[in-house]
């Protein structure tokens, strides 16, 4: 059986246990103090140094990467099987190794499981990283110590370097972090003999040259067995409450304007637990009377409810994905954060990092060459739907167009080599010798029956102006394809009682704005080759219990991405009588 071994404490962490026990409430938590050391600081300012140097002179890192690549390779099944011991240049390895979605690696993903090693790489698997599931049901991607420790790990001291370097290495040193992008998971799967988890809720790092940042250790950074989304950001937010929190970090801005929505909701909470030293009503550090007064004046100034300004006046940078869907968070983080810089997280996903920060770009960082290998294929006029073919020219990162956006193919030492990602990137300009890339989206991620080709961008502007004034309660929507005779779309939204409007209204305004917007939806609309948009009006709060039920049927929290165009129907199930007012 497989284990993750923490590096601070040399703990081993089995399939199914609690990291170290240490995230249970059957004990006093530790309140937060300051956690940014110096030595993390000079670790995290020299890769980023390092970064921007790549970025100068990127051909030797690249060349290194693929030589790495080769040599992981070497004896194993997937080399043997392709002649990979006769490839000698990237000539060579297009010829011996075809372009590959993941079900075609799948049956060497079995043969891992089935206990063969050296199948994909020399270094065997310790762990599985399972996807988000974007695109169906989760993958598994094999991860080495080699992989984690030589690319993945290191990677993320650079961008943190950024970060801190932003707000001034001197205003970081002793101050807190609220970093969202990562927790401790209290517990993992097994599939096989191996354990398995996402890459946002993994258990331990691997060694001390892994990512281990100084609030490792920290109980605001564990995860709580069964712990639901909201309690687990009210639990970060009481044990960071008395802290000088400078940078707060999250993969998706969602989680961001979560924690604000729970600030707001739960002030009196968190003022009491303050008061009597409690986390919801269990000991939690020790009273803070004068910090509860404090932010009790505040509450009563703002009208009954805190804001994170209140909590935290020193926060001087949000990080956060910031492009494709994820930019259209932007209005609502900037409410919830007004005048703190903004700037990107890498372009990470559990097959691998694509991009990293390096300056102040807000939505684009530059390809993170010495991490993979990257080929790419212009996506002009290609089927949005359709996966790129086994044989299909790509081009290297030198030939790239700034302003043209194209599919990535990557290799990388984890044994997934010529993956089509399924990804689009555009260029938007250079750093150095290498691309900066923005994260355009997935290919086909959208919803076309008959052409339609509706998009995420179409479904929030037509909401966003069918609401009109009402835009300001920014009620949580999804639009949701369903298949039937002729086929059409269900727009489930919470709606609050102060809204205007009625859902009937909203529905015939958000159609027309949908048929403005998108002239094909228009022409299939006009031809009633689709039916009109349906509201689905729920209750505010049935998406996180939606969240919370997946999760409880299985689904790790990296999987509850919230999408404003579904890519199936699926989602319908969740909504039963009980949930919502009623449907237009």
């Amino acid at each position: 059986m497989s284990t993750d071994v923490s590096p601070v404490s040399g703990t081993a962490v089995q399939p199914g246990t609690a990291v170290q026990n240490s995230t249970t409430f059957t004990r006093r938590q530790a309140v937060n103090s300051s956690v940014v050391t110096g030595a993390f600081l000079d670790r995290a300012r020299t890769a980023l140094e390092r970064q921007r140097a790549i970025c100068a002179a990127p051909q030797e890192h690249s060349d290194r990467v693929f030589k790495d690549i080769l040599d992981q390779a070497e004896g194993t099944y997937f080399g043997k099987k392709h002649g990979l011991s006769a490839v000698r240049t990237l000539a060579d390895w297009k010829k011996a190794v075809p372009v590959r979605c993941y079900p075609a690696f799948e049956p060497y993903i079995q043969k891992l499981l089935d206990g063969d090693s050296n199948v994909l790489t020399r270094s065997d698997p310790y762990a599985f990283l399972k996807t988000s599931g974007s695109s169906g049901k989760p993958k598994l991607i094999p991860t080495t110590r080699h992989w984690r420790n030589l690319y993945r790990g290191r990677a993320l001291y650079a961008q943190w370097g950024l970060y801190f370097e932003s707000i001034g290495y001197e205003r970081s040193r002793g101050a807190a972090v609220l970093d969202l992008s990562w927790e401790r998971t209290a517990s993992i799967d097994p599939v096989g003999d191996f354990p398995s988890y996402s890459i946002s809720q993994r258990p331990a790092s691997v060694s001390s040259v892994d990512w281990t940042p100084p609030w490792y250790e920290e109980d605001w950074f564990q995860g709580v067995e069964d712990e639901d989304y909201k309690t687990g950001l009210y639990r970060k937010l009481r044990l960071l409450a008395s802290s000088d929190v400078r940078i707060v970090v999250a993969l998706n801005p969602s989680k961001i304007v979560g924690l604000a929505e729970q600030l707001a909701e739960r002030s009196g909470d968190l003022i009491a637990d303050l008061r009597h030293g409690t986390l919801d009503g269990l000991p939690c550090g020790d009273p803070d009377p004068a910090r509860a007064a404090g932010l009790e004046a505040a509450r009563r100034a703002n009208g009954g409810g805190l804001r994170i300004a209140d909590l935290w006046p020193d926060l001087s940078l949000v990080v956060s994905w910031n492009s494709a869907s994820a930019a259209l968070y932007r209005p609502w983080l900037e409410e919830v954060t007004p005048g703190v810089p903004k700037l990107p997280f890498s372009a990470t996903g559990t097959e691998g990092i694509v991009t990293i920060p390096v300056d102040a770009h807000d939505s684009a960082g530059p390809l993170a060459i010495d991490l993979g290998l990257y080929e790419f294929v212009p996506a002009d006029d290609r089927d949005d739907d359709a996966d790129l073919e086994p044989d299909v020219e790509t081009v290297g990162y030198r030939d790239l167009d700034v302003g043209r956006t194209y599919n990535v193919v990557m290799s990388q030492a984890n044994g997934l080599y010529r993956y089509d990602l399924g990804d689009r990137y555009t260029v938007v300009d250079r750093v150095g010798e290498v691309p900066r890339m923005a994260f355009a989206g997935r290919s086909g991620f959208g919803s076309s029956f008959t052409g339609e080709k509706l998009t995420e961008e179409d479904v929030h502007n037509a909401v966003r102006l069918g609401l009109g004034d009402d835009w300001r309660f920014r009620p949580l929507f999804t639009c949701i394809p369903v298949w039937n005779t002729p086929p059409g779309y269900t727009l489930a939204i919470e709606w609050p009682e102060e809204l205007a409007s009625t859902p009937e209204r909203f529905a015939e305004r958000v159609e027309a704005q949908l048929q403005r917007l998108n002239i094909e939806y228009a022409e299939k609309r006009r031809t009633e080759r689709l039916t009109p948009m349906r509201v689905l009006a729920v209750r505010p709060g049935t998406f996180a219990a939606i969240d919370q039920r997946r999760q409880r049927e299985g689904a790790s929290p990296a999987q509850l991405k919230h999408y404003w165009i579904q890519r199936n129907g699926d989602l319908l199930r969740y909504f039963d009588d009980g949930a919502h007012w009623g449907a237009s």
